[in-house]
Protein backbone atom coordinates (compact mmCIF):
# COMPACT_ATOMS: atom_id res chain seq x y z
CA UNK A 1 0.00 0.00 0.00
CA UNK A 2 1.14 3.65 -0.97
CA UNK A 3 1.95 5.70 1.63
CA UNK A 4 -0.05 8.81 0.32
CA UNK A 5 0.62 10.96 3.23
CA UNK A 6 4.44 10.55 3.56
CA UNK A 7 4.75 11.07 -0.69
CA UNK A 8 2.47 14.69 -0.32
CA UNK A 9 4.58 15.98 2.49
CA UNK A 10 7.48 14.97 -0.10
CA UNK A 11 5.99 16.76 -2.77
CA UNK A 12 5.26 20.10 -0.34
CA UNK A 13 9.01 19.52 0.60
CA UNK A 14 10.46 19.69 -2.99
CA UNK A 15 8.33 22.60 -3.98
CA UNK A 16 9.47 24.48 -0.72
CA UNK A 17 13.39 24.07 -1.55
CA UNK A 18 12.03 25.51 -4.84
CA UNK A 19 10.49 28.51 -3.20
CA UNK A 20 6.99 27.32 -4.63
CA UNK A 21 4.36 29.43 -3.51
CA UNK A 22 1.67 29.44 -6.15
CA UNK A 23 0.54 27.93 -9.26
CA UNK A 24 2.17 26.27 -11.75
CA UNK A 25 4.87 24.42 -10.06
CA UNK A 26 8.00 25.82 -12.80
CA UNK A 27 9.14 21.74 -13.40
CA UNK A 28 11.69 22.77 -16.34
CA UNK A 29 13.20 25.29 -14.24
CA UNK A 30 13.36 23.15 -11.45
CA UNK A 31 14.83 20.25 -13.65
CA UNK A 32 17.95 22.57 -14.99
CA UNK A 33 18.67 24.44 -11.77
CA UNK A 34 18.60 21.35 -9.27
CA UNK A 35 19.79 21.72 -5.50
CA UNK A 36 22.46 20.49 -3.59
CA UNK A 37 21.45 16.37 -2.75
CA UNK A 38 19.22 16.46 -5.75
CA UNK A 39 19.78 15.34 -9.39
CA UNK A 40 22.44 16.54 -12.23
CA UNK A 41 21.61 19.04 -13.82
CA UNK A 42 19.64 18.38 -17.12
CA UNK A 43 19.41 19.86 -20.46
CA UNK A 44 15.92 19.84 -22.26
CA UNK A 45 17.75 20.32 -25.51
CA UNK A 46 18.85 16.51 -24.93
CA UNK A 47 15.64 15.62 -24.95
CA UNK A 48 13.95 13.97 -28.12
CA UNK A 49 10.77 15.22 -29.64
CA UNK A 50 9.01 11.59 -28.07
CA UNK A 51 9.65 12.06 -24.86
CA UNK A 52 7.57 15.22 -25.08
CA UNK A 53 4.67 13.96 -27.66
CA UNK A 54 1.10 13.44 -26.59
CA UNK A 55 -1.65 15.33 -27.35
CA UNK A 56 -2.22 17.96 -24.65
CA UNK A 57 -0.13 21.10 -25.08
CA UNK A 58 0.76 20.49 -21.42
CA UNK A 59 1.58 16.62 -21.77
CA UNK A 60 5.31 18.24 -21.52
CA UNK A 61 5.35 19.19 -18.19
CA UNK A 62 3.71 15.83 -16.83
CA UNK A 63 6.78 13.99 -19.03
CA UNK A 64 9.14 16.16 -17.48
CA UNK A 65 7.83 15.56 -13.98
CA UNK A 66 8.14 12.05 -14.35
CA UNK A 67 12.27 12.79 -15.32
CA UNK A 68 12.54 14.95 -12.43
CA UNK A 69 11.14 12.08 -10.31
CA UNK A 70 12.66 9.03 -11.57
CA UNK A 71 16.09 11.14 -10.97
CA UNK A 72 15.21 12.18 -7.73
CA UNK A 73 14.30 9.06 -5.93
CA UNK A 74 17.79 7.50 -5.44
CA UNK A 75 19.88 10.79 -4.68
CA UNK A 76 20.83 11.97 -1.38
CA UNK A 77 17.59 14.05 -0.99
CA UNK A 78 15.25 11.16 -2.31
CA UNK A 79 16.98 8.74 0.34
CA UNK A 80 16.55 11.64 2.79
CA UNK A 81 12.46 11.45 2.10
CA UNK A 82 12.26 7.37 1.59
CA UNK A 83 11.53 7.85 -2.23
CA UNK A 84 13.78 4.46 -2.80
CA UNK A 85 10.87 2.62 -0.70
CA UNK A 86 8.15 4.68 -1.43
CA UNK A 87 8.15 5.17 -5.74
CA UNK A 88 11.22 3.07 -6.36
CA UNK A 89 10.84 2.02 -10.32
CA UNK A 90 7.28 1.78 -10.07
CA UNK A 91 5.59 3.18 -13.50
CA UNK A 92 2.67 3.63 -11.69
CA UNK A 93 4.10 5.59 -8.34
CA UNK A 94 6.32 7.40 -10.44
CA UNK A 95 3.61 9.16 -12.41
CA UNK A 96 1.57 9.49 -8.98
CA UNK A 97 4.64 11.37 -7.24
CA UNK A 98 5.25 13.61 -10.10
CA UNK A 99 1.71 14.81 -10.25
CA UNK A 100 1.88 15.23 -6.73
CA UNK A 101 4.97 17.39 -7.84
CA UNK A 102 2.96 19.49 -10.39
CA UNK A 103 0.16 20.21 -8.67
CA UNK A 104 0.87 19.49 -5.06
CA UNK A 105 -1.68 19.45 -2.42
CA UNK A 106 -0.98 22.39 -0.60
CA UNK A 107 -1.57 24.70 -3.32
CA UNK A 108 -4.58 22.90 -4.61
CA UNK A 109 -6.34 23.45 -1.16
CA UNK A 110 -5.74 26.83 -1.59
CA UNK A 111 -8.36 27.27 -4.24
CA UNK A 112 -12.04 27.75 -3.05
CA UNK A 113 -13.60 24.08 -3.41
CA UNK A 114 -15.61 25.15 -5.60
CA UNK A 115 -12.43 25.81 -7.76
CA UNK A 116 -10.95 22.23 -7.24
CA UNK A 117 -12.10 20.90 -10.89
CA UNK A 118 -10.30 18.91 -13.06
CA UNK A 119 -10.43 21.86 -15.55
CA UNK A 120 -9.83 24.38 -13.50
CA UNK A 121 -6.48 22.20 -11.82
CA UNK A 122 -5.49 21.92 -15.79
CA UNK A 123 -5.95 25.17 -16.54
CA UNK A 124 -4.52 26.83 -13.06
CA UNK A 125 -1.77 24.61 -13.43
CA UNK A 126 -0.74 23.93 -16.77
CA UNK A 127 -1.36 20.00 -16.89
CA UNK A 128 -3.53 17.52 -18.89
CA UNK A 129 -7.04 17.23 -17.63
CA UNK A 130 -7.43 13.61 -17.49
CA UNK A 131 -3.65 14.19 -15.49
CA UNK A 132 -5.58 16.88 -12.96
CA UNK A 133 -8.44 14.47 -12.65
CA UNK A 134 -5.93 11.67 -11.53
CA UNK A 135 -4.08 13.84 -9.39
CA UNK A 136 -7.91 14.93 -7.39
CA UNK A 137 -8.37 11.48 -6.83
CA UNK A 138 -5.09 10.99 -4.98
CA UNK A 139 -6.51 13.27 -2.22
CA UNK A 140 -7.57 11.96 1.11
CA UNK A 141 -11.24 11.74 1.74
CA UNK A 142 -12.62 14.15 3.59
CA UNK A 143 -14.12 13.32 6.67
Amino acid sequence: MTNYPALESAANTLISAFDVATPPVPIDTMMMTPRPGMWPKIDLNQLTLSFTARGDRFAPRISIARLVVRQLVHTEWGKAHDLPDLVGDDPTRIAEFGRMVLMPLCLIEKLPVKEQTPINIAMTFMVPEDDAEARLNLRPAKP
